[in-house]
């Protein structure tokens, strides 16, 4: 007879069983879902020890399996884990398409964003991010996929965790594309994901807010800049290149952003790269309240009536490594 937890005595997480093909690493519990007299509970399907690989290969390549499945909320990071080296295994794998590849590690990096952002998961599950981010930087400098090809595995309803994700991937094909150091290159991409953190520190329902914002809720909004910062130092492991994309990339080239109203080069080269990625993914992506923006449609919006607020040669170096994908 299988017994099952109650859903109220433990906080369970969804997971992809795929990232569990690779053994190896922590071992933790997998749960399904089940439902007993209109109570959930969550019953014990398998560990994630190597054991048991041969039971997730099965259930994944027989693509008969309708159950969603879980792990509880203390063993993310573990999970985290294996998914990251799950991913190292696939990008190595030449006979895996470019694109399966990038939606994978787009998978993974949206799951550690959805988890800090909506379940109010710790600071913690951030440092997974660095790692997902050096995979991605490795998958895409071995192809010459456009930006116009990445943006066929964004996510096009706007979320905060989405935006960041997508961010950071416009950032980090920006880098390639303009041959910035490996380094920067990596830093500029986690940088872009982690660029909302601050919002992680605001209310979620303002976050969220449909309708127009009164001044004193703007002035709340704003402040993510600045807690973004304060998130990012207190975790001791961000440099200064990172940290200043979360506190700089609402500045405006030609002054007025915030929060310290910088202008032209004051603003860190990382922070001004930022910004145009943020404003074209939030155009390019649906709100309840307004439609997504085609790619020349946003482009040509930037260009003409917010050119004030970007550094226009990275706005130039954009619009030429998007334009044959147009």
């Amino acid at each position: 007879m299988k017994t099952g937890i109650d859903e109220q005595q433990e906080i369970f997480r969804p997971i992809d069983l795929e990232f569990l093909e690779v053994g190896g690493g922590e071992v933790f519990d997998i749960f399904y879902k089940t439902a007993t007299f209109g109570n959930s509970q969550f019953v014990k399907f398998a560990s994630s020890h190597p054991s048991h690989q041969d039971k997730f290969r099965k259930l994944i390549q027989s693509g008969e399996s309708t159950e969603d499945f879980f792990i509880r909320e203390e063993d993310l990071t573990k999970y985290h884990g294996q998914a990251t080296k799950s991913l190292r295994s696939m990008i190595s794998n030449p006979e895996i398409p470019f694109q399966e590849k990038t939606q994978k590690i787009y998978d993974v990096s949206k799951g550690i964003m959805k988890e800090f952002f909506d379940n109010n998961a710790s600071q913690k599950i951030l440092q997974s991010s660095e790692e997902v981010m050096n995979i991605m930087e490795e998958c895409l400098s071995g192809n010459e996929a456009g930006f116009h090809s990445l943006t066929m595995i964004t996510n096009k309803d706007y979320y905060t965790y989405t935006h960041s994700v997508n961010v950071g991937l416009y950032c980090m094909a920006y880098g390639i594309k303009t041959n910035m150091g490996p380094n920067d290159t990596r830093d500029l991409g986690l940088g872009g994901m982690l660029h909302d953190v601050g919002k992680s520190k605001i209310d979620a329902k303002l976050i969220n807010k449909n309708g127009k914002l009164t001044d004193q809720e703007f002035e709340t909004i704003k402040s993510h800049s600045s807690l973004g910062v304060e998130v990012l130092k207190s975790m001791q492991c961000y440099g200064h290149n990172v940290i200043r994309m979360a506190g700089e990339h609402h500045e405006k080239f030609k002054g007025n952003g915030y929060p310290k109203g910088l202008v032209g080069e004051e603003i860190s080269n990382f922070a001004r790269i930022c910004k145009v990625m943020d404003v074209y993914d939030a155009l390019t992506t649906r709100r309840s309240y307004k439609k997504a923006m085609e790619p020349f449609e946003a482009l040509t919006l930037m260009g003409k009536q917010m050119v004030d607020e970007f550094d226009l040669d990275i706005l130039g170096n954009f619009v030429r490594q998007m334009g044959p994908d147009l």
